[in-house]
């Protein structure tokens, strides 16, 4: 039995260890493709074409090619970006290849090697969002190019109209329910309605909160592990979403806005539940205001250093990278 188990983990480590160098020299061979295209070597070489020339000698189909060739070309006057695409690859940039400038190359380039691709993704789309809404940014420089703030278009149903910020969204009710509806909203308007609903829900959940526990017993073990009563609080105040703005993601991760190190204790008003990329976010100390209601929140460009939060998320970006 040994003997199988021994021969099956060499045959793991193996193959992993080929997975691995396959993918790094493919890395390598894409890199090379706008200098191969250049000089034209596919012809010098006796291929039809460079797709040709990609399948037969790196196993690249059509499509990888031309989503290379138009990467790299995006990105040939923006160096930081492109050594970040040279070690993580190019799925490593492509959230920002449409957004980076020159101008803003290393800003992008900072984000793209501490983020993972889905992260920097989320963490696009957040900026573009909080710079749509006009919030302020931790600095000055301009990190999208940006036209006049007219309209968004259509996000998730809704439509985002630069008078006021307000969005129209189209339901379909059943008619005893838009009867009731109507009968409760009576001369208020349907924003107010929204918002009386919204409150009585929230005054509901607030009546059964539970109450703070400290999570280091008499014999001085630290327990971890969130307490049923109050996880399923914190997951019902957001319905099991996401509680970062706009997010409409399933909450995976229970956050601890105030970093469960401090005090080692588990409140439902500072535990936040949050999906993969904005807990990751979040650990890279670029969410302002954390300390305040979820709905306040907006991303920072860059961490705040004087804060004991960042450096906790620094011990633990680099517990996660080891």
């Amino acid at each position: 039995m040994k003997k199988i188990e021994k021969i099956d983990q060499e045959l793991h480590a193996k193959f992993s260890e080929y997975g691995t160098n396959a993918k790094l020299w493919m890395r390598k061979c894409v890199m090379m493709l706008p200098e191969i295209e250049k000089r034209r070597i596919w012809e010098k070489k006796g291929f039809s074409c460079i797709y040709e020339y990609a399948a037969k000698l790196a196993g690249m189909g059509r499509g990888t090619v031309d989503d290379a060739l138009w990467m790299l070309r995006k990105l040939e006057d923006k160096p930081e970006l492109m050594k970040v695409a040279e070690n993580k690859g190019l799925n490593a940039v492509r959230p920002v290849v449409s957004t980076a400038t020159i101008e803003n190359d290393s800003f992008w380039a900072g984000k793209a090697k501490i983020m993972s691709r889905q992260t920097l993704a989320t963490y696009v789309k957040d900026m573009k969002n909080q710079e749509l809404n006009g919030l302020e940014m931790s600095k000055s420089e301009d990190i999208f190019r940006t036209g006049p703030k007219l309209k968004m278009g259509n996000v998730d149903g809704c439509e985002v109209r630069a008078t006021g910020m307000k969005k129209v969204v189209a339901m379909e009710l059943k008619p005893e329910v838009l009867a009731k509806l109507e009968k409760l909203k009576g001369k208020i308007s349907w924003n107010e309605l929204m918002e009386q609903l919204l409150n009585e829900r929230e005054e509901k959940l607030e009546a059964k909160k539970p109450t703070a526990v400290r999570a280091v017993n008499e014999d001085g073990h630290v327990a971890r592990h969130i307490p049923m009563a109050i996880k399923r609080h914190v997951l019902a105040k957001t319905n099991g979403q996401c509680a970062f703005p706009e997010c409409t993601k399933p909450a995976k991760i229970l956050h601890h806005t105030e970093r469960f190190e401090t005090k080692k204790y588990h409140d439902q008003k500072k535990i936040a539940p949050l999906c993969v990329a904005h807990e990751r976010i979040a650990h890279l100390s670029l969410i302002e205001n954390e300390e305040n209601q979820t709905e306040n929140w907006k991303l920072r460009k860059e961490p705040d250093q004087n804060t004991l939060n960042f450096w906790l998320d620094h011990s633990i970006a680099e517990y996660r990278q080891s």
